[in-house]
């Protein structure tokens, strides 16, 4: 029986279990794919680490940081090892996994999922046409380009301005692409504004915002694409079509937390975040199962998600003690005015401290105010120089700000 096994091998991941085993804890780690630090071993920029570690490190290189903090704690490593199901019982759960040498049973006290995010399609944001070869997201031309040295086309147009998308931009371009259009239907860019400065106006990438993909054009391989112009509620605006020709779409459109194998244990979905519910631990509504990283929300920064596991640690290792006094009622936490998300959604236990709030913001304004209120009253405020909704912002409170109150809503003005 392991204290606690970690699903998912990603940075979260890695993070949740080399601090898991830090505390003495028997842990076992599943990665379903051959090679540890999911998505960052093919995000060969660099930024990562300048929040945790103070200096810029390309993907792999945070990765490597967190791989290695793993094998000096010893924890068990399981690759090319697929969670088929997980059954809780009265004490434990029972992981049923499949692997190249056949299927087996794990018993663990407590689970960790780190099983991340997945990309938008094309038919969840409604592109009509053809069906033709040639169409990626923007994740798929990442592993393409940066592993493989292989290009998606000459031709390629890019659909969404986040910050995948940006990236893949500069990527492309950098590989020699020169015929290279970025058309998204918000006003600005999604993405984080270093980014758009960095990827797309540093190189005089030509980009239309407020214009989307109506139909791909093509039939056994991309020949064009129908732009059309949209409104500030992203409906098309007719009489504004326009055919581009290309080789190749690549899509950015965001970004969907894994969070299918969650809600099959019973955990609640937040439908706003799209992962599950989670208390101040980063424990779902499923007593001894945690959820970290991208699964929970799409954070902008790996140091934060990884941040995030640290926590959640600390949760994992009260519930084995046994350890933390829960409320009886826990404190809901809602997104109110100019909010559209917020994690945690309840606080659950009654101890001392602060609790890390992480909120998306629905606007966009200079100095800003957030106000964290209960039954009308305001109960504390922040001010903000300059808040977007592309950035994911962080408030702490303390636990006494909080109180004894049913409900705290997060509203923005």
């Amino acid at each position: 029986m392991k204290d606690a096994v970690v699903i998912g091998g990603g940075p979260s991941g890695l993070a949740a279990a080399s601090e898991l085993a830090k505390k003495q804890y028997e842990i076992k780690l599943l990665e379903r794919n051959d090679e540890l630090g999911g998505l960052l071993q093919q995000c060969i920029h660099e930024g990562f680490g300048t929040i945790l570690f103070d200096e810029s490190l390309s993907g792999p290189e945070f990765a490597d940081v967190f791989i290695e903090k793993v094998d000096d704690a010893g924890v068990e490593v399981e690759l090319n090892t697929y969670v088929k199901s997980v059954e809780k019982k009265d004490d434990h759960f029972e992981i049923l996994t499949v692997t190249g040498e056949g299927v087996q049973n794990i018993s663990a006290r407590s689970l960790v999922y780190a099983i991340g995010c997945r990309e938008r399609n094309r038919f969840e944001i409604k592109i009509g046409g053809t069906r033709p070869a040639g169409v990626y997201t923007a994740g798929t031309v990442q592993r393409l380009v940066n592993l493989y040295g292989i290009l998606p086309g000459k031709d390629p147009i890019i659909v969404g301005g986040g910050d995948v998308g940006l990236i893949v931009a500069r990527h492309l371009h950098l590989e020699g692409v020169d015929s290279l259009m970025m058309v998204y239907p918000e006003e600005f860019f999604s993405g984080l504004p270093r980014n758009a400065q960095q990827c797309i106006l540093d190189f005089d990438i030509p980009y239309k915002p407020r214009t989307t993909v109506k139909r791909i054009i093509g039939e056994k391989k991309v020949e064009a694409v129908e732009l059309v112009e949209v409104d500030e509620n992203w409906a098309p605006i007719e009489g504004t079509e326009e055919t581009y020709g290309c080789d190749s779409v690549i899509l950015s459109v965001g970004l969907i937390p894994y969070s299918e194998k969650v809600e099959e244990l019973g955990a609640v979905i937040d439908p706003r975040t799209g992962g599950p519910e989670v208390n101040e631990f980063f424990e779902t509504s499923v007593d001894g199962v945690f959820s970290v990283g991208n699964l929970v929300q799409i954070f902008d920064y790996v140091d934060d998600a990884v941040k995030m596991s640290f926590v959640a640690a600390e949760g994992v290792d009260d519930y084995l003690k046994g350890a933390g006094r829960k409320r009886d009622e826990p404190v809901r936490l809602k997104p109110g005015k100019n909010v559209r998300s917020i994690v945690p959604q309840r606080i659950a236990h009654e101890s001392e401290g602060k609790i890390k709030i992480f909120f998306r913001p629905g606007l966009e304004k200079e100095n800003a105010k957030v106000d964290i209120r209960s039954e009308g009253r305001v109960l504390k405020s922040f001010k903000k120089r300059y808040i977007r909704p592309s950035t994911l912002e962080e408030l702490e409170v303390s636990r006494g700000v909080i109180g004894g109150k049913k409900e705290v809503v997060v509203d923005v003005r």
